[in-house]
């Protein structure tokens, strides 16, 4: 590791160098930040090179008899293989899979590694102390964060109903069950009309085939401990509008009352929440 500066003097960092701390079974590497009083070096992005992983985006690495610090000779501005450390990175599968974070990758890397490592680690068969921690700063390849879409559906419609105030309405599409093993299931843009909140629904990750549509109006004051709305089930587009009978509204405030129990609703036949102008 002769690219590798022993540091006795911690007063001759500057920011910005590369760092590793190697002891206690232990190589954590990082972009010097500053000293802390304590003696510690504060460094950014810090990876475990034991380990192969990324640490944390801003860490301590404390001093001790127990420990060696180094600086890499050479940051990728000064160093003459440069270029072939830069094209492991930019060769990467990975790394030409996400044009989105090229940037951010490389910079990363180049904060965190100098190219005599990474040369090194290539020689080695060791560049996944390098490609795993990008993976997981990333959350790339198989760190890619898995998004719970039904959660997604339901927290939009939560927050769209949490947000009606002063007598404000939206309208909604929604999925009724006839098995009480499933959850209903709602869905909304604001006030657009059914048809096109139809359309915004099949678009969607999460999407479902409506069986209602119709209108959810707060009909509480903001003051009040309890919200309270009146809904219908009158769409024209999935339903029969005006002629909606109560029954099949009450299918509705059954189903937000499984969903919402901490608020009132109250079914309306027809376009009752809203108005025969209602689409």
């Amino acid at each position: 590791m002769d690219y590798l500066i022993r540091i006795t003097e911690t007063d001759s960092l500057t920011p910005g160098d590369v760092i590793r701390r190697v002891g206690d079974g232990k190589e954590q590497q990082g972009c010097f930040v500053r000293r802390d009083e304590s003696g510690g070096l504060i460094a950014g992005d810090v990876v475990d090179l034991v380990n192969f992983s990324f640490v944390t985006e801003v860490g301590m690495l404390r001093s001790g008899s127990d420990f060696e610090f180094f600086k890499h000779k050479h940051r990728f501005s000064t160093s003459s293989v440069a270029e072939a450390a830069r094209a492991i990175i930019t060769g990467w599968v990975l790394f030409k899979e996400h044009l989105d974070l090229q940037k951010s990758i490389l910079s990363f890397v180049e904060s965190v590694y100098s190219p005599e490592h990474i040369m090194e680690l290539s020689r080695d068969a060791r560049l996944q102390a390098l490609f795993v921690p990008v993976q997981q700063k990333f959350k790339i390849g198989k760190f890619k964060e898995k998004i719970d879409w039904e959660k997604v559906r339901d927290q939009r419609f939560r927050d769209a109903l949490e947000a009606l105030v002063g007598g404000k309405h939206m309208t909604y599409l929604a999925f009724i069950p006839g098995e009480q093993s499933h959850k209903p299931v709602f869905y909304t843009i604001g006030t657009k009309p059914h048809q096109e909140t139809n359309v915004s629904l099949q678009r969607e990750p999460f999407a479902f085939k409506p069986t209602h549509g119709g209108h959810i109006k707060i009909v509480s004051d903001e003051s009040d401990k309890v919200k309270r709305f009146i809904v219908d089930a009158g769409s024209n587009f999935i339903g029969v509008g005006s002629h909606t009978s109560l029954a099949t509204a009450e299918m509705i405030t059954n189903a937000l009352h499984e969903l919402f129990p901490q608020h009132e609703f109250t079914a309306l036949a027809g376009r009752g929440a809203h108005g025969a102008q209602s689409y």
